[in-house]
């Protein structure tokens, strides 16, 4: 695609796209922060950082307000520069491969936060005191160079203009997430969703035939493009096929979600609709609960997708009329271990997804094996099934996922409702 700008920003439509895209991230840089950094508590010592692996110009022309807004980028620049010396601990490293993209980003960077040293930016990354690092470098050169940094917890966000080779991201998980769902590392990543079956200028959309003899040559380039988004192959028996595009593209979506459970416990693909008939994603891959659930809120509230508010004392009610001897003998308002491993997993693990690692699990019973077996009764009583992520570690660590027409049926608890973009026309 070729690429347009307007003084220094990159020029895009779509306020319901890539305007409300920036404002999701713009709220959800400072908040991941300030939980990864220790917060206040903490005095933020806990190193940190944000990776911006395809950076384009910190900011963003949008055609269809005529107005110029900070991109992911430049969020993360002022991040850094608005709440220092807090952020001392945080890096920010924009890596950006197109020429032209890099010169409009360091001339933002001087207009918007003169105190930023550029040439201490783009210099020797030892000798660098800002913790601020510019990268005019392709992606595999990058990840080399950041390995170097030492980096604590980081966020990468993966913002191409079409999709991002699943390699690539299987190269950075790699480098991070080196034990079963081990916290301390975010993925965002930009998907254009519908571009797979539209097509756009000379990207012409994916055949409706799993047979090769039938595509023509451009049908054939976008087929290899597909295959290196989702890593394989096996995802063209389910997409190559006359079914509806809307399905298809959930189809696309659902598959990459597995895909990514390799190296994620929760991946949570957000919809966007930037003109009639376009669909974008944005995912967010963690294995930290409360990030997911808050971003999920974040859209919610941007989008008017209604959030998942359950009646808990009518589910709770339900429950101890099915199991009151667990209730038997407990003081006070306290609740019963199942019952509280249960509820959280219903409200905050995104997909109902769960095991005896989950950070947030650990919280409320650190004693390993007494929450396996609070795991296991409540998949005795059916309320949690048994799943197979096809993670990649050798780890015998049981994964569960809710058994939400169980829990509709006994606690009157419905699953969240899928999200929809925000329409163009609101």
């Amino acid at each position: 695609m070729p690429l347009e700008f307007i003084g220094n920003a990159i020029c895009l439509s779509g306020l319901t796209g890539t305007k409300l895209k920036c404002d999701i991230i713009g709220a959800y840089y400072p908040f991941w922060w300030g939980i990864t950094s220790g917060g206040q508590s903490r005095d933020y010592s806990f190193p940190t950082a944000i990776v911006e692996l395809n950076a384009a110009t910190g900011e963003v022309y949008i055609e269809d307000i005529k107005r110029t807004v900070l991109g992911s980028a430049g969020h993360a620049i002022d991040l850094k520069v608005r709440h220092a010396p807090n952020t001392f601990n945080l890096k920010v490293i924009l890596v950006e491969e197109d020429t032209e993209c890099y010169t409009h980003l360091k001339r933002v960077i001087e207009r918007r936060w003169p105190q930023v040293s550029i040439n201490e930016a783009e210099g020797p990354i030892h000798q660098n005191s800002s913790n601020i690092y510019l990268l005019n470098e392709t992606l595999p050169q990058a990840l080399a160079t950041i390995d170097e940094l030492g980096l604590g917890n980081s966020l990468y966000f993966f913002d191409p203009l079409r999709s991002v080779q699943f390699s690539t991201i299987e190269g950075s998980a790699i480098r991070r997430v080196k034990t079963f769902y081990r916290a301390g590392t975010e993925f965002l990543i930009f998907v254009f969703t519908s571009d797979w079956f539209l097509g756009r200028d000379e990207f012409a959309p994916l055949p409706c035939s799993s047979k090769e003899s039938d595509w023509t040559d451009d049908e054939y380039e976008t087929v290899m493009e597909a295959d290196f988004l989702l890593g394989d192959t096996r995802w063209r028996s389910h997409i190559l096929n006359n079914s509806p595009v809307e399905n298809k593209g959930r189809m696309l979506v659902k598959l990459y979600q597995e895909r990514l459970h390799k190296w994620f416990r929760y991946v949570l693909p957000m919809p966007f609709c930037p003109d009639i008939g376009e669909t974008f994603h944005l995912v967010l891959c963690s294995n930290y609960s409360t990030g997911v659930r808050a971003t999920r809120d974040f859209y919610c509230n941007r989008t008017r997708n209604p959030r998942h508010k359950p009646d808990i004392r009518s589910a709770l009610q339900r429950f101890q009329s099915l199991y009151p001897n667990l209730f038997r003998g407990l003081p006070g308002n306290r609740r019963p271990l199942e019952w509280r491993i249960l509820w959280r997993v219903i409200r905050e693990h995104e997909e109902g997804i769960c095991d005896s690692k989950c950070k947030g699990l650990r919280s409320m019973e650190r004693n390993r094996a007494k929450l396996e077996r609070t795991l296991d009764w409540l998949e005795n009583r059916e309320y949690l099934t048994r799943l197979n992520s096809g993670h990649i570690w050798k780890d015998s660590t049981i994964q569960y996922i809710i058994n939400w027409p169980v829990v509709q049926r006994d606690l009157g608890v419905t699953s969240p409702p899928e999200l929809a973009p925000l329409p163009p026309e609101d």
